[in-house]
């Protein structure tokens, strides 16, 4: 079965990542894809629905509009609940909360964001990895959340340069990998 997914003119520019979940038993809920886009929208799409967005995330009047580079789904552990993360240029980190259609979080870690991503995408958040122009990672502790200071977390150097890419192991979820842009490769506990 293929799923063929076109929308011209879903975004004003370049379309800079992708990620999906719900259906064939990974996470609950529609199946649905999120786009990210130099146009520093982030939108949901459901194959089912034609011609528009579920969700459109974009900044208000008048804010500046960041180069949006990583997006990832998490939290989908029912039919109700859904989280997207987003990551900008400018080192923005943004959770978007689809049930409220609120922004749930944001923290800038000081550098372009590579990648987020979510330790399972169909539990109730519990880590997320987010990886940075500078070289390092940062893990947040996604069920701590101090009311002023935000997720709890620790960040590494671990790479000379760019660390392009942050995944974990699908069969355990302490242990994950980081992909540098000298063609290193760091595996973490």
């Amino acid at each position: 079965m293929h799923l063929y997914l076109q929308e011209p003119g879903a975004h004003k520019e370049i379309i800079n990542c992708i990620d999906g979940v719900g259906g064939l038993g990974i996470g609950d809920g529609a199946p649905e894809i999120v786009t990210g886009s130099r146009d520093g929208t982030v939108k949901v799409w459901d194959p089912r629905q034609k011609d528009k967005p579920v969700a459109v995330m974009e900044p208000t009047k008048g804010e500046t509009k960041r180069d949006c580079w990583t997006v990832a789904f998490g939290h989908a552990f029912n039919d109700q609940d859904r989280c997207v993360c987003a990551g900008y240029d400018n080192g923005d980190i943004k959770l978007f909360d689809l049930r409220s259609m609120s922004v749930r979080w944001e923290k800038n870690i000081k550098s372009g964001v590579c990648c987020v991503e979510f330790d399972r995408k169909d539990i109730s958040m519990n880590k997320l990895v987010a990886t940075s122009l500078e070289g390092k990672f940062h893990v947040f502790d996604m069920r701590t959340q101090h009311p002023t200071e935000g997720f709890a977390s620790i960040s590494e150097k671990a790479h000379v340069s760019t660390v392009w890419q942050g995944k974990h192991l699908p069969q355990n979820r302490d242990i994950f990998m980081t992909a540098g842009e000298a063609g290193d490769l760091h595996l973490w506990k």
